[in-house]
């Protein structure tokens, strides 16, 4: 009966495999390896045969080129397929029978999307963090397309609106970095040691003291300030059960945050509506306030 352990191996080899470069049995064993999953070549061999009898994933072996492959063009919603075994292994469900899978999509509605991918660098780089380890990645640039390989030093993990992201020291830019894990690729653990430095353990900490994901430690000691906010009686609700900030705290109908105010937090309140008003600090309001007139003179 597969379990959450071999379901997540099947994620693994088949988010490997559709980078389509065939990657080889050995290849295969070295990527399950660097993500805790370090397996034998029989136990490898029936996860292959698993893949492509459960999910009926058309998964073969290409002996011109030495390496694995998967049909797109004869495995339907291959995109679906896989963002639902990623689901499965990231959480605590356990198919009794993956067959079953076509009868469980008819009651899920979902588009494939990035959010659960990239979920399996975290184990690799949560090590890395803790013994203080260099990692070498490739990360991919929505905006220019482009793919560049990193040196960094991480310090930490962070999840925001259900992705993850690592926040890390790059030396040759002399710069902290945040990098999404649906766009890191080649991950590897280099085993050079690095110095968590006082000064840079102290900006890494402060990243927790902003919403979102824009902490720009080149500013000189950006303060913490006090926000508060007043929601209508409907979103309020919402709110309180979906906290902006955990400093966040409620009473009487007033949410009160602090932390580094940032442009994610602005776009974050002026989603909320009319069913939002900045009460402080002034200069909070006043940008808010300058934003939605910029807005209205589209309209």
């Amino acid at each position: 009966m597969p379990n959450k352990n071999t379901t997540r191996r099947d994620s693994l080899i088949i988010q490997r495999i559709l980078r389509n470069d065939y990657p080889s049995r050995e290849t295969l064993l070295k990527y399950l390896r660097e993500h805790g999953a370090d397996i034998g070549i029989r136990t490898f061999q029936r996860d292959i045969e698993n893949i492509s009898s459960n999910f009926d994933i058309d998964i073969t072996y290409d002996r011109q080129k030495q390496g694995w492959t998967i049909n797109t063009e004869t495995t339907a919603e291959v995109d679906k397929l896989l963002y639902f075994v990623r689901l499965v292994a990231a959480s605590n469900v356990v198919l009794h029978s993956l067959k079953d899978k076509h009868e469980l999509l008819k009651y899920l509605s979902f588009i494939p999307n990035t959010v659960l991918k990239g979920i399996e660098h975290i184990n690799v780089l949560l090590s890395a963090i803790r013994a203080r380890q260099t990692v070498q990645f490739a990360h991919l640039n929505y905006d220019t397309g482009m793919t560049k390989t990193y040196t960094a030093e991480p310090y930490l993990l962070k999840e925001f609106e259900g992705r993850w992201y690592l926040f890390a020291y790059v030396r040759q830019l002399a710069g902290f970095r945040t990098f999404g894990l649906d766009r890191i690729s080649d991950l590897t653990v280099s085993g050079k040691k690095f110095k968590r430095e006082k000064a840079l353990e102290q900006t890494a900490d402060k990243f927790d003291e902003v919403y979102g994901l824009v902490y720009m430690p080149e500013q000189q000691h950006p303060p913490i300030e006090k926000v508060t906010l007043r929601f209508s009686d409907i979103m309020i609700k919402h709110v309180q059960a979906l906290p902006l900030h955990y400093s966040q705290t409620t009473k009487k109908g007033i949410v009160t945050l602090r932390l580094i105010i940032n442009r994610e937090l602005e776009n974050k309140l002026l989603s909320y509506g009319e069913h939002m008003e900045v009460l402080t600090p002034g200069s909070l309001r006043k940008r808010i306030k300058q934003r939605l007139t910029e807005t209205l003179q589209h309209y």
